[in-house]
């Protein structure tokens, strides 16, 4: 006869088993994970930029290299035609989040969205975020494992017979993908903490820029140019006078977070070991390739990007995005197993209520049950 504690042991076995055989999908399916994630954030963006020629038809201020790539009349084009782009970039988003005609569907949705940005920056507004996010969603449109979560995928299971369905979805793949996107977040990362000590060489760790920003000197989403006298190129490479928006001061929802964020703003210690340690965490990015340092110096990013978010308004989602699907979640899953089967072994040799000392003298002694 089954126990209840027989029953309990089965389901918990059986959840057991169904864990460890769905977890690997977690880390073989990154990549497709960080498409599903990315590709919405991107494509809505994208779509109001296309839609945004709608009201005024943009007038190009500077043409950089992609710009000059595109054809006059493909230009013209996308430029007097807005409503019809408008939706062929919602339809490419919604083909790139489900997974149906995955590649292609990537390839054009980050093309249209890397033209819409290029006629941004020729106005003057340059998306930091997007950025890398246009650079990885083309790395993806060629990578092994963009569509190992996709309908798509799905489809060529069902004609290969329907045999083992989480079996074929994390069956291994190349990885040159993966490092791909590891180098172009190394490379963004190390970029900014050079860019930091060109502009002002060791200067940027007295605290005084972060300062700037937290005292409300920047509030809102206005761009502002300081120092006087009209704009200039301090090299051929940026702006000499150009700051950020505060987005988050005076909207940080408690009086004690804007306490907190006044107490920053207003001490110096603090605003050079925090400007410091960004820095410092910016310079190193080529860490990330040291497999030991790794999910470290990822859950670092996160860390940083989720303070400039709370503190500026600026959380950079597409880049934690990024950071928390490249971590190492094979050695989190590995050790999620070995716990697992080692409470499963336990269970199993526990004692059973009821079988105590009683039945093994009675398989002991033949005479008992006479």
């Amino acid at each position: 006869m089954t126990t209840k504690a027989d029953a309990r042991t089965g389901w918990q076995t059986a959840l057991t088993a169904a864990v460890l055989k769905v977890l690997p999908l977690l880390w073989v399916g990154r990549l497709s994970w960080m498409r599903i994630a990315l590709a919405p954030i991107f494509g809505l963006y994208t779509y109001r930029l296309v839609r945004g020629w709608q009201i005024e038809q943009p007038q190009l201020a500077y043409e950089g290299w992609m710009l000059r790539l595109v054809p006059e009349s493909l230009r013209e084009f996308l430029f007097t035609h807005p409503q019809a782009v408008g939706f062929a970039v919602l339809g490419l988003t919604v083909l790139s989040v489900v997974g149906l005609a995955t590649r292609p569907a990537l390839f054009v949705l980050a093309a249209i969205g890397l033209f819409a940005r290029a006629v941004d920056t020729s106005q003057g507004v340059f998306d930091h975020e997007s950025s890398l996010t246009t650079q990885v969603l083309l790395v993806l449109a060629f990578a092994p494992g963009t569509n190992a979560v996709s309908l798509e995928h799905v489809i060529r299971w069902w004609r290969a017979g329907r045999k083992d369905l989480w079996g074929y979805l994390t069956a291994p793949y190349r990885k040159w993908g993966v490092t791909l996107v590891l180098g172009l977040l190394a490379l963004t990362y190390t970029a900014s903490g050079l860019s930091k000590l060109r502009f002002s060489g060791f200067r940027w760790m007295d605290g005084e820029t972060l300062g700037f920003y937290l005292r409300g000197l920047t509030a809102g989403n206005q761009v502002y140019l300081i120092g006087g006298g009209p704009t200039t190129w301090r090299d051929d490479l940026g702006l000499q006078m150009y700051t950020y928006g505060n987005y988050s001061y005076g909207n940080y929802g408690s009086a004690a977070m804007a306490g907190i964020v006044d107490w920053v703003a207003h001490t110096p210690a603090v605003l050079i070991a925090v400007s410091s340690a960004t820095v410092l965490l910016e310079i190193s990015g080529f860490l990330l390739f040291i497999p030991r340092l790794r999910s470290f110096m990822l859950i670092a990013y996160i860390g940083m990007h989720t303070t400039i978010g709370l503190l500026m308004g600026l959380p950079f989602w597409d880049y934690q995005i990024i950071c928390f699907l490249l971590i190492e979640w094979e050695l989190v899953g590995a050790w999620a197993a070995r716990r697992l089967s080692a409470r499963q072994a336990a269970r199993e040799r526990a004692p059973v209520p009821g079988a105590g000392p009683s039945a093994s003298i009675d398989e002991a002694d033949p005479l008992s049950s006479r």
